[in-house]
């Protein structure tokens, strides 16, 4: 009777989800940012594909290092598809994925979308990453094989949909003992996990990245993935950098909250540059997708965004930390708060508790970073051989 009344409630979300989402269509702005037509009707690729979804970029780019590495080491590799809940970076994932993976935005989680998705694509299987537990996509895979045929890699656990149908769920790597823990409990142990690290180190745990500190810095601070909700604490630490000499870069999180920061650094009496441009006692302004990575090898230090706002959630810190570049968070890490907590225990990351006081804060230690990302290391390796060896026994 539970499992017959947690299925009811599913497809009661479903249906009102496609009913929403069909609304939401017929309003061509609504539809052009999020891509509502193309999450119910596709365009989808032909299969059989491997399914590889994340929400966003930061996700979908450590499954880009994924379906590399899968192309190298799966035998009769079959065509792999790259999904995304964010459907305005999915021109930019299709120039990254040329020749490697198709790529379309995610389905709507409804019956109808599913049931057309299913039907073009044909999905072998569903690797899913960090915290994407879709209740259609989990009850969709597991209804059409008889082979559990969804892995969940860099698990991150907290709660879920009430009933969520995990039958179908044959590798569960998660990135922590507590996202196991509470993954654990909630499948009822029936659920094969293991504590995998964060797969974000996946490409340079693999050897495909070298950690090494940038040989000439001439950016003294980058700020990554900031948010208009953090615009203040972005202010603060980016004035005391400025009054001192230094270069900031910053990168906002969205592309199209770049011209508002750029007014409130106008009226905060920031000197504003447009990146590629670097120059002492200003801020160099991001505003494109991709440079991150070009911008930590030439920066001394690093700030994390989506830690300085208590209702978002913390981005990447393993990038930096990984190029040898001085890392630091604010005073939130939702969605990791016992790893940061760790992290900052052993001195890898430095944690701004006021951003007052970000010039003031005990410098991160690199070589003690260094030592904390072994043990990572270890970690996503394991894992990502559980990882082959379910995908060779499923395809």
């Amino acid at each position: 009777m539970g499992l017959d009344v947690a299925k009811a409630g599913r497809l009661a979300v479903g249906a009102a989800v496609e009913v929403v989402a069909k609304i939401l269509s017929k309003c061509p702005g609504l539809d052009s940012e999020y891509g509502i037509e193309s999450r119910l009707r596709g365009p989808w690729p032909t299969g059989p594909c491997l399914w590889l979804h994340g929400a966003s970029l930061g996700e979908c780019r450590m499954l880009i290092g994924l379906a590399r590495k899968l192309k190298e080491d799966l035998p009769r590799c079959p065509r792999i598809l790259l999904t995304s809940q964010k459907a305005e970076i999915v021109s930019f994932l299709q120039g990254k994925c040329a020749g490697l993976a198709s790529v379309a935005v995610a389905p709507a989680d409804c019956p109808s979308a599913l049931t057309e998705f299913v039907r073009s694509v044909e999905p072998l299987g569903l690797v899913l990453a960090e915290n994407e537990l879709w209740p259609g996509y989990l009850s969709t895979l597991s209804r059409i094989s008889t082979k559990k045929n969804i892995a969940l890699v860099s698990g991150r656990y907290r709660r879920s949909f009430p009933g969520l149908d995990f039958s179908g769920v044959g590798l569960a790597c998660m990135q922590t003992v507590v996202d196991l823990g509470r993954f654990a409990k909630t499948s009822k142990g029936r659920v094969p996990c293991t504590v995998g690290g964060d797969w974000k180190l996946l490409s340079w745990a693999l050897g495909e990245i070298s950690a090494k500190e940038p040989q000439e810095p001439v950016v003294d601070v980058a700020f990554l993935s900031f948010h208009q909700e953090e615009a203040d604490s972005f202010i603060w630490m980016a004035k005391a950098c400025i009054e001192k000499g230094m270069s900031v870069v910053l990168v906002p999180r969205r592309l199209s909250e770049s011209v508002q920061f750029r007014s409130q650094m106008k009226q905060a009496g920031l000197p504003v540059v447009d990146y590629p441009s670097v120059q002492r006692g200003s801020v160099s302004l991001v505003s494109c997708f991709g440079a991150v990575k070009e911008i930590l090898g030439m920066s001394r230090a690093a700030v994390v965004g989506g830690s300085f706002s208590r209702k978002l959630g913390i981005h990447d810190f393993w990038e930096p930390l990984t190029l040898g570049v001085e890392t630091f968070v604010g005073p939130y890490a939702k969605g990791h708060e016992d790893l940061v907590a760790q992290l900052c225990q052993e001195r890898a990351v430095t944690q701004i508790r006021r951003a007052e006081d970000f010039l003031n804060c005990r410098r991160p230690s690199i070589a003690c970073a260094r030592l904390f990302l072994a043990g990572e290391k270890k970690k996503v390796c394991e894992s990502y051989s559980m990882l082959l060896k379910f995908l060779k026994d499923l395809v």
